[in-house]
């Protein structure tokens, strides 16, 4: 077992690479929800969502 990771040490660059990117993928889809969240308490509201919020949502 010992040999295994000591033939194998490098993988943990690429899976902590992966890692991360999915956690940025989850924290950016999570933002994107949020703010969608918002436009629609607006909408509902009958009131016009504020430009900044729409450029967010349309950055993204």
């Amino acid at each position: 077992m010992l040999g295994l990771i000591d033939s194998f040490w490098w993988l943990v660059f690429p899976l902590s690479w992966a890692a991360i990117s999915g956690w940025n993928a989850w924290l950016a889809q999570k933002a994107r929800r949020d703010a969608m969240d918002l436009i629609q308490t607006y909408v509902r509201s009958g009131r016009e969502a504020p430009p900044e919020l729409l450029a967010k949502l349309n950055k993204a």
